[in-house]
C-alpha cells in the first residue's frame, strides 16, 4: 500500500490568535508597577477644621483609623525598594472657594524611627484633577527617616504654599478664599524602576476615576486598601494591555512645585500658572513631572518572541497532521 504524502493544512487564524494574544498577556505582566496605595483620603475640610486641629492647626492627621493603608510593607528597603522609588501624588479638588488663590497639602510621613519628612501635592488654583510625580529621594528631609521600620502616619497640612509656613491659619485674611474645600488626595507608592500605572488602582490613564467618592479595589478605604503588586496575573482571558492608552502630559496649566515650579499633566482643572512659591529649607523638590500616560509598551524583542509562539504553533499542527496520516 502506498501513502499518498500528507498535505500541511494552514494554521487556523485562532491558534495564531491565541500565540499573539499570548505574548502579548506575557509583555504586560512584566510591564505591571509594583506599587501601592499609601493612603487615599476624601477630606471636607472648613475654617474650624483648621483652627481647631490638634496638636497643630491647619492639619488632617491620617492613620490606621480613617485613611492609612494597614496592608502597607514595614520595611520600605526589603524585599521590595520603595524609599529610593517615586511618589505619585493625584490630588482631585471637588469644591475651592472662587478665585485664583493658590492651596495644597504637605504631606509629611511619620516614621516608626527617624525624623518626619514631607512632600506635597500640586499647588492648584481651581478645581479639577492634579497630579504630580516626585522621586522619594528628593523631597525635603526624606533622609532622616528610618526606612525599614516603616511609616505609622501621614500629617496633611492645608498650606497656601510649600514654604513651611504656608499653614492656612497663618493668613486669616484669606479665611474665605481658601475654605470650604473637599477634596480626595491619594498617595501611591511606586517600587524603584518602575513606572507608576492608575489602572491597576481603577484610574483612568487621564487621572479620571469611575467613582471618585469610592475609592476602588486598589485604593485605601477607611481600614487600609490592598496593596498593588506587579506579580499580578494578565489583565482578562488573554487580553493585552494597549500601549499609548493614556492621555498626553501637560493638559492642564503649570502649577508650582516644591522648587523647580515644574508644570504637571493630566490636569482636568483650568487652572494658569500661578507664582512659584519658595521651597522649605534645606529641600530638594521633585521636578513636579507628572506621567499622566501609563501605557505598557512591548519592548523591541515582542515581535520576535510573538513570531516564535506563532511558528512553534504551526510546527506543532503540521506533525500532529502529519502522525495522523500516518496511522
Amino acid at each position: 500500500m502506498t501513502h499518498e504524502p500528507p498535505v500541511a493544512s494552514p494554521v487556523s487564524p485562532v491558534l495564531t490568535g491565541i500565540a499573539v494574544a499570548v505574548a502579548l498577556a506575557l509583555f504586560a505582566r512584566e510591564g505591571r508597577a509594583e506599587q501601592f496605595v499609601l493612603l487615599d483620603a476624601m477630606i471636607d475640610y472648613t475654617w474650624d477644621d483648621a483652627v481647631n486641629s490638634s496638636p497643630s492647626k491647619s492639619h488632617f492627621y491620617v492613620n490606621e483609623g480613617n485613611f492609612l493603608n494597614k496592608n502597607r510593607p514595614t520595611n520600605w528597603l526589603s524585599p521590595v525598594d520603595y524609599r529610593n522609588g517615586t511618589l505619585h501624588v493625584r490630588a482631585e479638588v471637588f469644591v475651592k472657594p472662587p478665585g485664583t488663590q493658590t492651596t495644597g497639602w504637605t504631606l509629611c510621613y511619620i516614621p516608626n524611627a527617624g525624623g518626619y519628612g514631607c512632600a506635597d501635592t500640586t499647588y492648584y488654583t481651581s478645581t479639577g484633577v492634579w497630579e504630580r510625580e516626585t522621586k522619594m529621594t528628593a523631597w525635603w528631609n526624606n533622609s532622616q527617616l528610618q526606612w525599614d521600620k516603616g511609616v505609622k502616619q501621614v500629617d496633611m497640612i492645608y498650606a497656601i504654599n510649600d514654604s513651611g509656613s504656608g499653614h492656612i491659619t497663618n493668613y486669616p485674611e484669606l479665611k474665605d478664599k481658601t475654605t470650604p474645600t473637599k477634596v480626595r488626595v491619594t498617595m501611591v507608592q511606586v517600587s524603584a524602576g518602575s513606572t507608576y500605572d492608575p489602572t491597576l488602582l481603577g484610574f483612568s490613564s487621564d487621572g479620571g476615576a469611575p467613582d471618585a467618592a469610592k475609592p476602588t479595589d486598589g485604593g485605601a478605604t477607611g481600614t487600609g486598601g490592598a496593596m498593588v503588586s506587579g506579580s499580578g496575573g494578565a489583565d482578562g482571558s488573554g487580553g493585552a494591555m494597549v500601549s499609548g492608552s493614556g492621555g498626553a502630559d501637560g493638559s492642564g496649566g503649570a502649577a508650582p512645585s516644591s522648587s523647580s515650579g515644574g508644570s504637571t499633566g493630566a490636569s482636568t482643572g483650568s487652572g494658569g500658572s500661578s507664582n512659584n512659591p519658595p521651597s522649605k529649607p534645606g529641600s530638594s523638590a521633585g521636578s513636579g513631572s507628572v506621567t499622566g500616560s501609563c501605557a505598557i509598551a512591548p519592548s523591541s524583542g515582542g515581535g520576535a518572541v510573538t513570531a516564535g509562539l506563532a511558528l512553534g504553533l504551526i510546527v506543532w499542527a503540521r506533525r500532529r497532521r502529519a502522525s495522523r496520516t500516518r496511522r
